[in-house]
This record gives structure tokens, C-alpha cells and sequence, in this order.
């Protein structure tokens, strides 16, 4: 599996509304425009985060991060039907830091890289390990530690050390692990984090990967992207569909916190190519096959999408360009303790 490369992302949420009230305190989520220049996926847009970096899961980090050895920290990938994931990534080095900690610095480090906001805490910080909430670290000459990050990862050791501060792994709270579906030639391996932050944080685009940052709510990013003004892959438009299930800062607070300690389910799609478009099926359809063959493009050009109905559905529509069109759901539950995705109706697309 050596052309899959590990990656991580934090879906970064904070309140839209000064209002105390727990059953509609709305939210609001970090999302970032790609530059037209990258490689992959030029323009669409994404939550922060990118490629694990060697210095992500350096030894150096036990002398950095304080009660690096939390066992709340968890890693859990849960396979299909409750057997071992598949291992699409080799494991850290001998002596590096273990899993459930470097993948939680490469995202906050790639957080910061791309839009400047720094998820760190100074040492000796009161706030407990395991909070709930995280908190923008304003650094001196922050600008110039961007750079230097930007164009070594291995800086942001160096930041931290010099700050004296550390990366704010305990507040991110495993949230997905999706991989690359197979009609797409970069293969990459994604635990996604969610992470809360109380106000938001001006954010700034980096001018090379990234164009474009907003804090938008689920339906602003979902509704850009129905009118044809935003691009979304499958991770984000269905991870946002599921964030549209909740209205209250508070309550999915609360839920992403508890719920994290049961891990979550690896999702590689399996795409199948139909007389009327792609067919995305996920864990749980009932014409998921867990074989080797759904690591290719399955051809069935001759039949119709309705052929390949169950009574069991966790699936995407999807146009020629794999662009999310639509999300069936009937009669599926999901694995984890997880909340299932909202509904919309198709996109003009």
C-alpha cells in the first residue's frame, strides 16, 4: 500500500451567536479555498489540514507535550463489520511518538500553516489536558513562525520550544477516517478532529495552498456549493450533512467529547460506474463488498443506478465529474455511536 500517504484534518467550529441559549446556540466552521495551483484539488474547498511530516511524530514531542502518554488520546479505527481496519499506512518509526499524538500535530501544525491560527497552549496552563474547548495562541512575530512552519515542519518543534508552549492535542476529538475512493489517483488515509474554539479567530489564506478562508455554518457552505459556487468532496459534504443534524454549539460539544472515546469506522467508498452516473456505497449498504475489487473502479455501465437498490442504503449519487450529488440513507445505523448525515435535496450541479 505504499502510494497511500497518511493524512490528518481538524474541523474547526466556534459560536455564530453571542446568545446563552443551549437548545440554538448556533455554529460556525472553519473552511478553506485550495489555490487553483495545487495538484490536488485545485479550488475546492476543504477543512484545514494535510500530509503527516517525519518531525510530526519525532521522539522530541515527549519533552514538549505534558502527560503525552494520556490513554483518553484514543486512536480507534473500527473496520468494516467490526473487524480490523485495513492497514493502508505503515506505523511510526521505533522510538517516535505513538499514533494518537502525532497524527493530532500534524493537524493542528497544518492549521497553522494554512490559516495562521495557532492551537497551542503555554506551558503550565491550567486548563486541564482533556478540555473540551481549544484556544488561538497569539505568539510574538506569528507571521514569521508561519513561514518558517510553511517551509519546514520541523519548525514548529522549534516554535514551541522557543514559545514555550505545546500543541493542544487533548482538545481534539476523533471525529472520521475516510480514504480516497478509487477513481482518484492520490491516495490518502484522513482521520479527521474536531476541535471547539469559543470565538472565532481571524484567519488569513496563505496565498500558495490556500485562496480563500471563511467561517461559514453547514447550510452557507452546503447552499454555495448546491449553486454551483463551491466544490466539495465526499468527506467534507458528507461530514458537513452530518454537523447539519446539530443546531447547538453546547450540545455538539458535548456529543463529539463523550462520543470520541468509541473511535470511529475507516470508510473507503467503493465506486461502481452506472448508466446513470457514479454510485458511491459505503459501510453498511447492503451491496458493500469488503474484497480487494472495491480498491478498483467497478464498470456497469449497462445498468441503471436503481439495479443496484437495497434494502439497506449508506450511498452517494455522484456526477461525472465525482462531484456529491445526492446521500441515500435507509434502514442503516451507523457504527460508533455516530450520528447519521441530514438529508438535501439534489444539487444542480
Amino acid at each position: 500500500m505504499s502510494f497511500w500517504r497518511e493524512a490528518s484534518s481538524v474541523i474547526l467550529l466556534t459560536k455564530s451567536s453571542n446568545l446563552k441559549n443551549v437548545y440554538w446556540d448556533p455554529f460556525k466552521i472553519l473552511c478553506i479555498k485550495r489555490s487553483e495551483i495545487n495538484s490536488f484539488l485545485p479550488n475546492y474547498t476543504v477543512f484545514p489540514g494535510g500530509t503527516v511530516e517525519k518531525s510530526d511524530s519525532s521522539p522530541e514531542w515527549t519533552d514538549i507535550i505534558p502527560d503525552y502518554t494520556n490513554t483518553n488520546l484514543n486512536l480507534n479505527i473500527i473496520g468494516y463489520s467490526g473487524s480490523p481496519a485495513i492497514k493502508f499506512v505503515s506505523d511510526n518509526e521505533p522510538g517516535s511518538i505513538p499514533k494518537y499524538l502525532s497524527l493530532r500535530v500534524t493537524a493542528i501544525r497544518e492549521t497553522f500553516e494554512e490559516s495562521g491560527i495557532l492551537l497551542c497552549k503555554k506551558m503550565n496552563c491550567s486548563q486541564p489536558e482533556t478540555s473540551a474547548t481549544v484556544h488561538h495562541l497569539d505568539i510574538d512575530n506569528i507571521d514569521r513562525w508561519r513561514k518558517l512552519v510553511q517551509k519546514n515542519a520541523s519548525n514548529f518543534i522549534d516554535l514551541c520550544n522557543e514559545n514555550n508552549c505545546y500543541p493542544d492535542v487533548g482538545a481534539l476529538h476523533l471525529w472520521s477516517n475516510w480514504l480516497t475512493p478509487s477513481l482518484l489517483k492520490t491516495k490518502f488515509d484522513t482521520k479527521f478532529f474536531l476541535a471547539f474554539i469559543e470565538t472565532p479567530v481571524n484567519a488569513s489564506p496563505d496565498g500558495v495552498e490556500t485562496s480563500q478562508i471563511t467561517w461559514s455554518t453547514p447550510d452557507e457552505t452546503l447552499s454555495r456549493f448546491v449553486s454551483g459556487y463551491e466544490k466539495l468532496v465526499t468527506p467534507q459534504y458528507y461530514e458537513l450533512l452530518r454537523l447539519r443534524q446539530f443546531t447547538s454549539f453546547t450540545k455538539l460539544t458535548n456529543f463529539a467529547c463523550k462520543r470520541s472515546i468509541e473511535g470511529c469506522e475507516q470508510i473507503l467508498p467503493m465506486v461502481i460506474a452506472t448508466k446513470d452516473g457514479y454510485l458511491t456505497l459505503l459501510p453498511g449498504d447492503g451491496k458493500f463488498n469488503n474484497s480487494e475489487k472495491y480498491l478498483e473502479v467497478q464498470y456497469e455501465l449497462d445498468k441503471p443506478m436503481q439495479d443496484f437498490d437495497s434494502d439497506v442504503m449508506h450511498r452517494l449519487h455522484h456526477t461525472e465529474e465525482y462531484l456529491p450529488k445526492k446521500i441515500i440513507i435507509k434502514n442503516y445505523t451507523p457504527k460508533c455511536k455516530h450520528v447519521l448525515p441530514a438529508n438535501l435535496p439534489n444539487c444542480k450541479i
